[in-house]
């Protein structure tokens, strides 16, 4: 040891009072299961949202295959002629339709005497908007098929 060292020797029971000791503490502990609780709340509360979007999806899947059917149905037989309209019991389709869904029909001429016919076919399910699908039929012709 040196005679003349300016360090001074500290009794050992001294030695760890005023150093930081590695580790964590215990408010930093909380505060670090608290930010984890946050964030497992905000995705525990995504999880509700994701699901009825989901079924929303599905449900409009649906209600867009319904929709063709039946625009499929009328434009490959003769009518629905101008003028003509229908709800879901009139739907070629209807025993297909799940509880809640509903549907309409419409028939609409471009001009008297014209050969375009109009059509809009919509189905509504019960928790998502309507899908709404519309073509042109030609096989109208002044009422001749």
């Amino acid at each position: 040891m040196h005679g003349n060292s300016e360090h001074t020797r500290r009794p050992r029971g001294a030695q760890g009072r005023g150093r930081r000791e590695d580790g964590f503490t215990l408010v930093e502990m909380l505060i670090a299961l608290l930010i984890l609780m946050g964030a497992f709340v905000a995705i525990a509360g995504a999880i509700p949202l994701a699901s009825l979007l989901h079924r929303s999806s599905l449900e409009q899947e649906r209600a867009l295959a319904l929709a063709q059917d039946q625009m499929e149905y009328f434009l490959t037989n003769p009518g629905p002629y101008p003028g003509d309209s229908g709800a879901t019991g009139s739907f070629v389709n209807f025993s297909k339709f799940p509880a809640g869904y509903t549907g309409a029909y419409a028939a609409y001429s471009f001009a008297q005497g014209s050969d375009l016919t109009l059509i809009v076919v919509s189905v509504k399910p019960p928790h998502a908007p309507a899908i709404e699908l519309s073509a042109i039929d030609t096989t109208f012709s002044n009422g001749v098929f």
